[in-house]
């Protein structure tokens, strides 16, 4: 993958380097011919001097390879290890709180066992040179292995441990999950002010304070979302059987997190470079089993699952580990901010930066749009199979598109679902084959380019990752579990009642033939959705694929895509990002655990003024004025789900669930939000965002880069700030 390329070509001619100019089996590094390096301190908290470059030192111990990045110019710093212990932690934990590396291993059926730098007898063999060190690293007792690379770059620090370099030689001890640096900017309880950014959602703040052992967990979220290869279904709570009564939790869209010591005017944004879709985010407040603040990544080598013993349910199974371990490099770049930059504001910007300059991120046109989504036809249980629930034809757009025209509403951007023969959940779609009781093909591809002379952007929905069994033929080409069981997706719904993955493969080549139908009529538009926020490992043909090989079918397939339609993307995962022309779908809220603190619209900062980025969608949310208020907080763009009919013609089709989507109900709501959000993006241009400051007042301010600031009070009280006057829940713009 691209970004992957880029880092390992990065990484390998600064190792190369390091071996040039290695001094092999030296204790302490000194004497590396660096002409400032007398200016630096010979150690600090017992580890010494290694490197500089521009902006930073770094220091090492060599027990336990733990790190202290200093700020050349505030003298400000951050450890990797604990500096106090409170005499409360047991050896593991010690073990944990100051090695660079801490290893879960397998010992038969038992994943539990730690292996360290501080407990275990470990061979080392360290070089260094004027960009950092590299250390081979042996664990006699249990026969494996490893290599550490650490270098010290112009902006922070990358470490990483290349794939060749893991070996394990016992037949009793194997590679669970490696946690790679996981004390990177601790403290301990209150000791600092500040605070961990969370990658869930948008974003989410844990404040530094004292927690006083209120929480027993902290944030874990896999990268990239779960992988239902190995997961087993959720234990669902079911209203009458039917209604799933527990919202998901958000998943973690970019493999990012952060410490902020905005006391120290220090702070880091951790970016998983590689290795990151077999790797979860761990931010942990105090109090959590230590009274350590920490965040960190946790890499997954193996995983255990449930083998049946038969294809009889009510039989045994097995708990078995993957035989074999995935197979990546494990690297972390720390990129290190100082002054006012040690902020969330400042990481924000920094992965921006990072993004645009890896070519992550690329810019796209971020004119204002309010977004009107259609719903075309769904089908109910008839007397024989089913029958279709028509919603908005081709002509009834029309005339919304007519009756909007005349409100002033004509920046429109707009994603047809349920277009296609057989309706919503007629899936895959493989050609251009559009349902007659809507319009028909030719009256189709006519408003969409009838649309386009508009100025409006007309997208054709596809979600390209399920099949339904009810309706095709789902014997071949569909995803097993590692378990070799086929793994389905529940509805909890009347009509269809589960449905399958499709294999990348084979999404590959249905999605290539559609566009090829697609475009072949002149229209290029695409909203894609499934394959872009959804990876798993599974089973095909007796062969086990894992989630790397998902992630790079599905950037494969989107790059091609790409380079023949308009391509626009439904919630799409962070290595998706340079291939799309919008994010859809955007959340503006977090999953709301009890031991964050505060919510921050960090990925809507990264993106803003780079992508357009179109909320979630407005019908769904029980507090609008919120909402609203999150749309101008964050910069995104209004998205409504619009049927001409009653949703109370959906109540006995999968989409029951949509309670409210009446044009008629919105006519008025689109128009004043088209007529607000239009005003305040003309202000903004393609400006980003500079800063986000969440006030005591209960106001949050913030600032683009063009000098605009924006105002908004989520209060119940009139507030003044700046001296101007916002009103409770509303908003004012400066600029």
């Amino acid at each position: 993958m691209a970004h992957k390329k880029i880092a390992k070509i990065i990484t390998s001619l600064l190792v190369s380097a390091l071996v040039v100019s290695a001094v092999p089996n030296t204790t302490l590094p000194f004497g590396l011919g660096i002409a400032s390096a007398a200016e630096a301190a010979t150690e600090i908290d017992g580890h010494a001097f290694v490197a500089e470059s521009t902006k930073y030192r770094l220091y090492m111990k060599e027990e336990d390879l733990s790190l202290v990045v200093e700020d050349k110019d505030t003298g400000a710093y951050m450890d990797s290890a604990i500096s106090y212990d409170d005499g409360k932690n047991n050896a593991s934990w010690i073990g944990a709180m100051k090695s660079a590396i801490v290893i879960t291993m397998i010992n038969g059926n038992d994943d539990t066992q730690q292996a360290d730098l501080i407990n275990d007898d470990v061979k080392k063999d360290i070089t260094y040179s004027d960009k950092g060190f590299v250390a081979k690293l042996y664990w006699t007792k249990y026969k494996f292995g490893m290599t550490l690379e650490v270098i010290l770059t112009d902006d922070g620090l990358v470490a990483n441990i290349p794939d060749e370099s893991i070996v394990e030689d016992g037949e009793s001890y194997y590679i669970g999950t490696i946690a790679l640096y996981p004390y990177m900017g601790n403290s301990y309880l209150d000791e600092k002010e500040g605070y961990i950014l969370v990658p869930d959602g948008n974003g989410a703040l844990i404040h530094l304070n004292d927690k006083e052992g209120r929480f027993k967990s902290g944030f874990s979220g896999f990268i990239y979302g779960t992988d239902v290869g190995f997961d087993e279904s959720d234990v669902t709570t079911l209203l009458k059987d039917r209604y799933n009564t527990i919202s998901e939790s958000e998943q973690v869209i970019a493999p990012i997190f952060g410490i902020a010591h905005t006391d120290d005017e220090i702070a880091y944004l951790a970016v998983v470079e590689d290795g990151e879709a077999r790797a979860s985010i761990e931010c942990i407040p105090n109090g959590v089993s230590v009274d350590y603040n920490r965040a960190y990544a946790k890499f997954l080598l193996r995983k255990a699952y449930t083998q049946p013993t038969s294809n009889n349910s009510t039989a045994g199974s097995l708990h078995i580990f993957e035989s074999e371990r995935s197979h990546s490099d494990l690297r972390v770049r720390y990129l290190f901010l100082s002054g006012e930059e040690a902020s969330y504001s400042g990481m924000a910007k920094a992965y921006r930066n990072y993004l645009l300059a890896g070519g992550l991120l690329k810019a796209a046109d971020t004119s204002y749009n309010t977004r009107i989504d259609f719903l075309g036809t769904e089908r109910e249980s008839w007397v024989l199979g089913t029958t279709a629930v028509v919603m908005t034809t081709i002509d009834d757009i029309y005339e919304i598109y007519d009756e909007l025209a005349a409100e002033n509403v004509t920046d429109i951007f707009t994603v047809y679902k349920g277009w296609q023969k057989g309706g919503l959940y007629n899936l895959p779609i493989s050609y251009y084959s559009v349902e007659p009781k809507i319009g028909g093909k030719a009256r189709l591809t006519s408003l969409i380019n009838d649309a386009e002379s508009k100025g409006i952007d007309f997208y054709l929905y596809n979600n390209a990752l399920l099949i339904n069994p009810d309706e095709k033929n789902a014997t071949f080409n569909v995803v097993k579990k590692i378990n070799k069981r086929k793994f389905e997706l529940k509805t909890y719904m009347d009509v269809y009642e589960n449905f399958l993955y499709i294999t990348p493969t084979r999404t590959d080549v249905l999605l290539s033939r559609f566009v090829k139908s697609y475009t072949s009529k002149n229209v290029n538009n695409l909203a894609l959705a499934g394959i872009t926020n959804t990876l798993f490992s599974y089973n095909y043909s007796g062969s086990n694929y894992t989630r790397f090989d998902t992630q790079e079918s599905y950037l494969s397939t989107a790059n091609t895509i790409k380079n023949k339609t308009n391509l626009v993307m439904e919630q799409p995962f962070a290595y998706l990002w340079a291939d799309t022309n919008a994010f859809l779908d955007m959340p503006l809220y977090t999953s709301s655990y009890i031991f964050e603190d505060e919510s921050v619209p960090f990925l809507s900062m990264v993106l803003k003024g780079s992508i357009p980025v179109y909320a979630q969608y407005v019908n769904f949310e029980a507090n609008k004025q919120e909402f609203f208020l999150k749309m101008i907080e964050s910069g995104s763009y209004p998205s409504f789900y619009i049927t001409k009919e009653s949703s109370s013609e959906l109540i006995y089709t999968n989409s029951s669930d949509i309670y409210s989507s009446e044009y008629s109900s919105y006519k008025e709501t689109i128009k004043k939000y088209n007529e607000e959000l239009k005003a305040l993006n003309e202000k903004l241009g393609t400006a980003n965002i500079e800063n986000h400051e969440i006030l005591d007042c209960g106001v949050t301010k913030v600032t683009y880069s063009n000098g605009v600031k924006v105002y908004v009070n989520y209060s119940s009280k009139e507030q003044v700030v700046d001296g101007i006057t916002i009103g409770a829940m509303s908003y004012e713009v400066d600029g």
